[in-house]
């Protein structure tokens, strides 16, 4: 079976590598995966799979059964949604829309799925139960596209025993993957306070409520909150006050994001933002509103079914290949599906030193070694068979 696998992923790689690109260069937000899920659904049916469209807006599900259908699913998913930056690369396939780049590998994740539909599609009489291909929109925005697949029925008919997701790393080298059991990425709210004082010109301080001071003095409070004993991250990335060097503004906005992983915690720090910033502003004179989008929860990896998927790994591609990788402060909204079912969401090395891909998530410069995907279609074709 392995080798007929890897015959396979040489077989469709091409294919494969020509899909990612085409996404690439063809990069849509979260929500408006119009294009993309009309390819998705293409390859799906070329390949003669069980195709639904429209899933929570532009989500497509693939069913594929094989021998006793009903005895056990399997679930691989994949997220289509691209990113508000302006690529910087000097590729023959850079993004053709400008102010939309796929710098977070959601590209490389679709066409990934793809190959892994290609492969077990020919490998059918060799499958015990059912496979479902699981393509989502806006991972990368609340609301969450996995939430809104799930209350579309993503999660049903049939219900997925286990699932596998995936996320291109560059940080490691590529040919190997990475597993994490337990608790492994963190939870992510969205935090946002408007402090409003009262502006007017900055020279004369008596009839001021400097918006400015109060929201400093909020921030320089909210950041003892932070703990990496817990570990806990609040940070900040932005504050706003329309004001000019002889005009204080009435109003100043912030925001910043949350990380957490205790549920417990997380919602008790609501509360302590809330309180903090708000007994602050009052002591000056002014009010301070907090408005905290709740969004993605703790991703949590089976421990059995990730400990397998490790050793599966292993015997796919051999143990000094396979690492194990620490906790992440990170996100992903991939956490929703794993507090439905067992799950396991590893990480693929799509970085190369030697060839100078080295650039991080979520830069201008991101990019990847597609042979990344020669090994990996070919390793969750043998972790979906094998699990």
């Amino acid at each position: 079976m392995k080798e007929k696998i890897n015959q396979l992923s040489e077989k469709y790689f091409p294919r494969v590598v020509q899909l990612r690109r085409l996404i690439h260069s063809n990069p849509e937000l979260s929500w408006e995966e119009t294009q993309t899920s009309a390819l998705v659904a293409e390859e799906l049916k070329k390949a003669g799979i069980e195709v639904h469209t429209g899933i929570a807006k532009t989500g497509v599900i693939g069913i594929l059964k094989g021998e006793n259908p009903d005895s056990k699913c399997i679930a691989l998913r994949a997220d289509m949604d691209a990113l508000p930056i302006n690529e910087q690369n000097k590729i023959d396939y850079c993004s053709k829309n400008p102010g939309k780049m796929h710098a977070c590998g959601h590209d490389v994740h679709t066409a990934n799925l793809l190959g892994v539909a290609m492969i077990l599609s020919e490998m059918k009489e060799e499958i015990e139960g059912t496979i479902k291909f699981i393509f989502q929109p806006s991972e990368e925005k609340i609301p969450s596209g996995a939430e809104a697949m799930i209350k579309a029925g993503a999660l049903e008919n049939p219900k997925p025993d286990k699932i596998f997701g995936l996320h291109v790393s560059p940080e490691l080298e590529v040919g190997t993957l990475g597993f994490c059991g337990g608790k492994f990425m963190a939870s992510s709210d969205e935090i946002y306070l408007t402090v409003i004082g009262k502006g007017g010109h900055a020279a004369q301080l008596q009839n001021l409520v400097n918006p400015l001071l109060v929201a400093s003095e909020i921030l320089l409070a909210l950041q003892t909150i932070s703990d990496a004993t817990i570990p806990v991250v609040l940070s900040f990335g932005k504050i706003e006050g329309k004001g000019a060097t002889n005009i204080v503004p009435d109003k100043v906005e912030i925001a910043g994001t949350l990380r957490c992983f205790d549920e417990k915690i997380r919602i008790e720090l609501h509360q302590k933002i809330k309180s903090i910033a708000e007994s602050i502003a009052k002591k000056s004179n002014a009010t301070c509103t907090v408005n905290i989008m709740v969004g993605y929860p703790v991703l949590i990896n089976n421990d059995i079914v990730t400990a397998k998927a490790k050793t599966l790994a292993q015997d796919f591609i051999g143990n000094q290949n396979v690492k194990d990788i620490p906790t992440r402060m990170g996100s992903e909204d991939f956490a929703y599906y794993t507090h439905h079912t067992p799950a396991c969401f590893y990480r693929l090395g799509v970085g190369n030193t030697s060839k100078g891909i080295i650039s991080g998530l979520h830069t201008p410069s991101f990019n990847v070694d597609e042979n990344a995907l020669k090994l990996n279609i070919g390793f969750m074709s043998w972790l979906a068979l094998q699990s």
